[in-house]
């Protein structure tokens, strides 16, 4: 899903003082310099999971991106979030995509119930539909490198080696340490490499 920076007001021209009516006329008046509004949480966090080359330390950041994907800021979606939990957790799967699809159509708009839902369409082995919901998810976050993992392994598990490895490379743009992904992309281009000899 995008982050975008969002710029508050900015001088009438730069390096120039606004002007002000006083008594006396037109007097420069000099604005205290202005200031970003701060810019999405996410994107710091993806900044250093991108920057750092060390595995414990990408692990941390990837988890503190994942918990913050997985949460929503509506009190009522976050609470049929953890109820879809608890419903999966008590093997009770068709309440635990009932809570999620009823989140989704309260909040459309953020990507943690789709992430949920893919997960649980993922595990009884509907992949179709799992693919659609991290399709969703990944609309609204596309460098959700665990949306883009799912993904890839659907693809491997359904026969679909070089569109796998496609996914994984984008995966590996955002979450560079994971050695596992990266040692799989290798070996996987190197034996499809073997394979078109």
């Amino acid at each position: 899903m995008p982050v975008f920076l969002t710029l508050v007001a900015l001088a009438p021209l730069a390096g120039q003082p606004a002007l002000a009516q006083s008594d006396a006329g037109v007097a420069p008046v000099r604005e205290e310099p202005t200031l970003e509004a701060p810019g999405d949480p996410l994107d710091a966090m993806y900044r250093n999971l991108a920057r750092t080359r060390d595995p414990a330390r990408a692990a941390s950041f990837a988890k503190e991106i994942d918990d913050y994907l997985d949460r929503s800021p509506s009190a009522t979606v976050s609470l049929l979030i953890e109820w879809s939990d608890a419903a999966e957790a008590d093997g009770r799967t068709a309440a635990a995509l009932d809570f999620l699809s009823e989140a989704i159509a309260l909040r459309p708009g953020e990507p943690a119930a789709y992430r949920k839902r893919a997960v649980i369409h993922y595990t009884h082995g509907d992949f179709n539909r799992a693919m659609d919901d991290i399709g969703a998810a990944l609309s609204l976050e596309p460098r959700d490198f665990g949306g883009l993992g799912l993904m890839a392994t659907i693809l491997d598990r359904t026969g679909r080696p070089e569109a796998a490895l496609a996914v994984w490379r984008r995966y590996l743009d955002f979450y560079p340490a994971d050695r596992d992904v990266g040692a799989y992309v290798d070996n996987t281009e190197n034996d499809l490499a073997g394979r078109r000899l």
